[in-house]
């Protein structure tokens, strides 16, 4: 893995990782960084990512640094300066929490993340990428800086200025949406007032998405065999593959990896989880399933054991 502080037309021929110190820590800057991330996804390099140090920092600029930080959560590669969880103050602590909120978010989406790092790969597609290059015909997207899509799902607004309790959102016309906190159901194309106090980054997933989540851990192969918790945001027929590898190592460049489609039909309310394609050494062989089936009006949740093998289940 490569980490360069510079980028340039034709870097990602390299496998390089663009990581961005800001000059200076200010909201304007913070502002910036948002555009500057999705537009460089957008350019061909996938691999974005920034580092902001706590201790550069002084007690009446931690909001702007937990807003940063709750941003950085929703992008390709995700690290800090800071070596421990001490750094962010002490446990009980308004700061501490929320810090600690987003990096136990962060773990819990690496089955999201990680496959569509596999599908960068495989298929050449972007995990952070402008509103505007989904929804061409909506021209309300086309001048969006402070907003922007992450995987398929999400549609991620920060929080940019100081002392603010609330944030307006755009949803994109031709899709409705769900709050990711509380599940809210939305239509498209309407600006709304999202209340944003600083333990919440305005998120919502998009209605006919599948998210793939697991628990949180320490590092992400703690507990290797650790349930997935596979979300299933109602709306419409979709699709989600999950990819797996060692993780540690090349060989999925000489084909050891393994895809599990996950297609949801809507108008069956059916979801087919299919035969597992592909494997490599370290493969899980068994996992359990914990299905959440999320609609405008009601939460059903099922829970399997999945061994491979095409299951179908009913909702």
């Amino acid at each position: 893995m490569f980490v360069s502080g510079s980028s340039y037309s034709g870097q990602h021929r390299y496998g390089t990782i663009v990581s961005k110190k800001p000059i200076q820590l200010t909201w304007q800057t913070f502002r910036r960084c948002i555009p500057q991330a999705f537009h460089c996804s957008a350019s061909g390099q996938p691999f974005w990512s920034m580092t902001i140090q706590e201790n550069r920092l002084n007690q009446s600029n931690n909001e702007l640094y937990l807003r940063w930080f709750q941003f950085l959560t929703f992008t390709p590669i995700f690290h800090i300066n800071e070596k421990q969880i001490s750094s962010f103050g002490r446990p009980g602590s308004e700061f501490y929490e929320n810090v600690l909120k987003s990096i136990h978010l962060r773990y819990q989406l690496i089955p999201y993340i990680y496959s569509f790092v596999g599908q960068i790969r495989l298929n050449g597609s972007m995990l952070m990428r402008p509103i505007a290059f989904d929804y061409p015909n909506d021209r309300n997207t086309f001048d969006l800086i402070d907003q922007y899509l992450f995987g398929s799902a999400f549609l991620v607004c920060p929080v940019t200025k100081a002392t603010v309790q609330c944030r307006s959102v755009y949803l994109p016309s031709g899709n409705q949406w769900f709050d990711f906190w509380n599940e809210t159901f939305y239509d498209g194309q309407q600006t709304i007032s999202v209340y944003s106090p600083l333990n919440i980054i305005p998120l919502f997933v998009k209605a006919g998405s599948i998210i793939p989540m697991t628990q949180s851990m320490q590092y992400v192969d703690q507990i290797v065999d650790a349930p997935y918790q596979i979300r299933i945001y109602r709306g419409n027929s979709t699709q989600f593959t999950i990819y797996e590898d060692a993780g540690d190592n090349y060989e999925y460049e000489n084909g050891q990896f393994s895809l599990i489609d996950l297609i949801w039909n809507e108008n069956r309310s059916e979801l087919t989880i299919s035969d597992r394609r592909g494997s490599f050494p370290q493969l899980i062989q068994q996992r359990d399933f914990h299905l959440i089936c999320i609609s405008k009006q009601r939460r059903i949740t099922k829970t399997i054991r999945y061994s491979g093998k095409q299951i179908q289940l009913s909702f």
